[in-house]
């Protein structure tokens, strides 16, 4: 039996046809109880999972101690490129992926300029190609149909659809019920994935106008405002016309909405079973991290009996997905926030911490084994349409990741690939580490160290006519 723990750390590749087994690790799955297996590997797919110490073909990695998970699918990502590339690029976001454990990103077409033409977005996909170290797959956005249908045959997973809007996203916006009834109509059409950005822009300018003529300018009323009137009549609004048209409809980012948002997904869930959602993990916290942090923790942080309400959510399967609206901003992006938070952009990198966040969630108890490998990869996969993916069965691509439960780690954001340089979970300690990444049967990161840079592969959705690169 030949090894190849020592393979790994030097980044070996085996040959394209060559069998090989990930032996005696326990495998985590979505589909069934976690169970000490033998991963057989063929090129690029698994080709069998047998009892462990049974399989006899090719090399042998000893996986003893070791969980051996899908890799996460993240449905929700900026990785600004093009237009700004001074907050990330393909190269550090996509490392920051693979070092998380993250083998495919979705991004969003809010990059610069705004995809909403074929042209725009195929000049997008062609300038991902080769830079990528983990595989991408691209939204594209606006309204016209027959741009949609355009970027569909080129393959787009889906749209995603604004609802409220800001500098740089004017031509993403759908700025009422009948151009998301059309959008929404045109997707049905086409089959592909609808991720959606509630909210009601005229309400939610209203009330920020309110609180600042009321001197709110810190963190809260920030939040008052992104969980206030505007976004929950907007989100009625999308659930509404989701639930007329009998259509599958994404919900995007739905814990930065608050409680009440979640109450008004589930209850109309319980009518139109087509409806899902995402949260990012719910890590951060009102009553340490936002005193403490400030804007950098916006537009998602929780109180504790939030916190507690939306890991009990995903904890259910009432929540479908984890998906991390990855939204870097430089330092002093944030930092023009200090005295004026509605002076600062929203978001901050989490693609290097939110499978490690929810498998610490998992060890403590909070997760089962099950729903961390659902909500992280088989439940995108299955939003994505995308069959292949997000599990690891025979037939299925070896996308995955080993991680030791014994293990701890600190977050330190000197170390982190996200190309600004910090972090809101910097300095927490972890449980489990992170031991190596496979992208399609190689490994593309151990530990924090990227092995492969530029392995990723485009990912089109299904059918479409034009496959990329």
């Amino acid at each position: 039996m030949s090894s190849l723990s020592e393979g790994i750390s030097a980044g070996r590749r085996l040959d394209q046809d060559e069998t090989w087994v990930i032996r005696g690790g326990r495998l985590l799955s979505a589909d069934a109880e976690p169970a000490v297996v033998d991963l057989v590997i063929r090129g690029e797919r698994v080709v069998a999972v047998e009892p462990a110490g049974t399989a006899g073909a090719g090399p042998v990695l000893d996986a003893a101690g070791l969980d051996i998970a899908p890799g996460a699918i993240d449905l929700h990502v900026h990785l600004r490129d093009p237009g700004q590339t001074h907050k990330e690029t393909v190269e550090s976001g996509t490392a920051a992926a693979a070092a998380g454990g993250t083998t495919l990103v979705c991004d969003m077409p809010s990059t610069q300029p705004q995809v909403t033409t074929v042209e725009r977005y195929v000049e997008k996909r062609d300038s991902w190609a080769g830079r990528s170290a983990v595989d991408f797959a691209l939204w594209a956005g606006g309204t016209d149909p027959t741009q949609l249908r355009a970027m569909a045959d080129a393959g787009a997973v889906g749209v995603k659809i604004y609802m409220a809007t800001a500098p740089g996203f004017d031509e993403l916006y759908s700025a009422d019920d009948a151009a998301v009834r059309r959008v929404l109509r045109v997707s049905a059409e086409l089959g592909w994935a609808v991720s959606v950005h509630a909210g009601d822009q005229t309400a939610s300018d209203a009330h920020r106008e309110a609180l600042i003529r009321a001197g709110r300018t810190d963190p809260r009323a920030v939040l008052e405002v992104n969980r206030g009137p505007g976004n929950l009549a907007g989100l009625r609004s999308v659930l509404t016309a989701a639930t007329d048209l009998r259509l599958p409809v994404h919900l995007a980012h739905l814990s930065a909405y608050g409680t009440a948002a979640l109450d008004e997904f589930l209850t109309a869930r319980a009518a139109h079973p087509g409806l899902t959602a995402e949260t990012c993990f719910p890590a951060l916290s009102e009553e340490e991290d936002l005193p403490r942090l400030g804007v950098y923790t916006l537009p998602t942080v929780f109180s504790a009996a939030a916190r507690q309400r939306f890991l009990g959510a995903l904890a259910a399967g009432e929540i479908d997905a984890i998906a991390t609206d990855h939204a870097p901003h430089t330092r002093a992006e944030k930092e023009a926030g200090r005295h004026d938070a509605w002076a600062a952009p929203a978001g901050y990198p989490a693609l290097e911490t939110s499978l490690p966040l929810a498998y610490d969630a998992m060890l403590a108890g909070h997760l089962s084994p099950r729903r961390f490998a659902d909500a992280l990869a088989a439940a995108p996969a299955r939003i994505l349409g995308l069959p292949d993916r997000g599990r690891l069965a025979p037939g299925c691509l070896a996308d995955l990741v080993l991680l030791d439960p014994a293990g701890r780690w600190q977050v330190d954001e000197s170390t982190m690939h996200s190309l600004v340089g910090w972090s809101p979970m910097h300095g927490r300690t972890l449980r489990g580490r992170l031991v190596a990444t496979y992208l399609r049967g190689c490994p593309v990161a151990q530990g924090r160290e990227i092995l492969d840079a530029a392995r990723g592969r485009f990912v089109a959705r299904a059918g479409a006519a034009d496959q990329g690169e």
